[in-house]
């Protein structure tokens, strides 16, 4: 069984914005994956970023992107996060059975072993899930009662109101998922990636890019999980949230 490890990571970039996305995150990205080597030596692992300048072991891939700008001219969370279509889509055509995407300030724990994802891996087969992630909202229930919604702005972005197209879509947290390879993976990537670009040529702030996620699994036909999966990997990552506050995952 051939998996890949992915994440995105991007080198600091000036915004007056109280999202920073800085080089903590390639720093960081890059001494987790080597953490991980030593735990996972069958993975393959992958860092879309923008700095092609970084010193790294030959096991680590660095999938080089470029942009002449990072943000929207929203305010809070300006940073184009629908990048990580990106990191995904470097895993395309390259044999992979399965892809785990989390993000780049994550790191594991002393319980991860191969073992978890191999066991994770082998859930997925049986009951035929085509991705796993976490907290779902659901569409169409936060736009028929938008007290409380914490995507409003995608709701009027995209004109969510005047269609019931996405309702059955959720907004999933996007810092870990799972992926099987099949076509549906290529159908959702591609279509992430369409958000992507769509977003950044109108200016549509990208918080919550969880919200592209469920809208691209839905069309993509995805069978998802957003809960049973956690035990299988319970307390194998760790990430300090922007108050430096530690949590344990999942």
């Amino acid at each position: 069984m051939k998996y890949i490890l992915t994440t995105l990571a991007v080198d600091k970039i000036e915004r007056g914005t109280n999202f920073v996305h800085g080089t903590n995150y390639t720093t960081s990205a890059i001494e987790s994956f080597k953490t991980l080597k030593g735990i996972l030596p069958n993975a393959d692992f992958n860092i879309t970023t923008n700095v092609d300048s970084l010193s790294t072991d030959s096991f680590l891939n660095l999938d080089i992107i470029k942009l002449n700008n990072y943000h929207c001219s929203k305010g809070a969370f300006s940073f184009h996060l629908n990048l990580k279509s990106l990191a995904l889509k470097y895993c395309l055509d390259k044999g992979y059975d399965y892809i785990v995407y989390f993000d780049s300030d994550w790191a594991p724990t002393e319980k991860l072993k191969e073992e978890n994802f191999y066991n994770l891996f082998e859930y997925m087969e049986k009951n035929n899930l085509d991705m796993l992630c976490e907290r779902p909202a659901p569409i169409g229930a936060h736009k028929r009662n938008m007290s409380g919604c914490f995507f409003q702005e995608k709701i009027h972005d995209y004109h969510v109101l005047e269609h019931d197209f996405w309702d059955d879509a959720h907004v999933f947290n996007e810092q870990f998922m799972v992926f099987r390879n099949n076509y549906k993976f290529r159908f959702f990537t591609n279509r992430w990636e369409q958000f992507l670009w769509w977003t950044i040529a109108n200016d549509i702030r990208n918080y919550p890019d969880g919200f592209e996620i469920g809208v691209s699994a839905l069309e993509a036909r995805m069978n998802y999980d957003y809960y049973h999966w956690k035990g299988y990997i319970s307390d194998c990552f760790k990430f300090y949230d922007i108050c430096k506050n530690l949590h344990y995952r999942f």
